[in-house]
């Protein structure tokens, strides 16, 4: 669904829409986990410079990209499944006069629109964990690498069990049901299967309190995100209601989490 003007919102678009074009309507920059921490932690150890060519994958509004693209002048080119994230990925690159060294397409990551050996870096997130045909993309990724590239990973695992329950919490908020066998072993296993493991950091996570959630939701909604403040009080109460449906069981999930950072090399 694309929304081109406020005008077109009402209650029951808003509450019916699904989680990636709520994001991207927000123009929400959806971060690896770790966010600017992750991102410098991939440029230090996975030695992206100006020199190096990123693939986006499955890159939502475009953050990763054009992070690098700030800090170090990166190229990139980012794919997304969804039209209406990577419209927005575009518009932000045009606001940093980027020019054509940030494109991002629709495109799926088990099928990628690219030529071997074209890329020096996959910037991966946490978003193999979202691909239901996870493997074919890993070794599509390994395929658009060029010799000797690296894929920067910031990804969620499980560190402790987690109830049923609160699994299918999470599967009602974004419509993506994890699987509580995601364990850091997990990960190694999968990756380790066209990459070799150079550098990781691991980090376990926290919730924030019931009061301390609200009151970041209310300042985004109300204050800082540029879309939802400047609407009228109705839709942005919707739009606080939304949000903190969608982040309540994300946030209670963290207690049973942690984040590893990784850089692994092409095999």
């Amino acid at each position: 669904m694309t929304i081109k003007h406020a005008e077109e919102l009402t209650e029951e678009v808003i509450l019916n829409m699904n989680y990636p074009d709520f994001v991207a309507l927000m123009q929400q920059d959806n971060t690896p986990p770790g966010a600017e921490y992750t991102i410098d932690y991939w440029i230090k150890h996975g030695c992206i410079n100006k020199k190096s060519h990123l693939l986006d994958l499955a890159c939502s509004t475009g953050f990763s990209s054009r992070e690098c693209f700030k800090k170090e002048g990166a190229s990139a080119e980012g794919i997304d499944i969804s039209e209406s994230a990577v419209m927005v990925a575009n518009e932000k690159a045009k606001k940093l006069k980027a020019n054509n060294l940030l494109k991002y397409y629709v495109a799926d990551a088990c099928d990628l629109p690219f030529e071997d050996n074209t890329f020096t870096h996959v910037l991966g997130g946490c978003n193999f964990a979202f691909i239901q045909n996870r493997l074919i993309a890993l070794n599509e990724t390994h395929r658009c690498l060029n010799h000797m590239g690296s894929m920067c990973i910031s990804n969620f695992y499980y560190r402790r069990k987690i109830s049923d329950k609160l699994i299918n919490d999470v599967y009602n908020a974004i419509n993506f049901r994890p699987n509580p066998l995601w364990t850091l072993e997990y990960w190694h296993q999968f990756f380790s299967e066209r990459f070799t493991l150079v550098s990781e950091e691991n980090h376990e996570m926290e919730s924030q309190s019931e009061d301390e959630l609200k009151a970041d939701i209310y300042d985004y909604i109300f204050n800082r995100n540029e879309f939802t403040k400047g609407l009228n009080g109705s839709l942005q109460n919707v739009f606080f209601e939304r949000f903190l449906k969608i982040r309540r069981p994300l946030n209670i999930q963290r207690d049973y989490q942690g984040v590893t950072l990784q850089i692994w090399r092409k095999k």
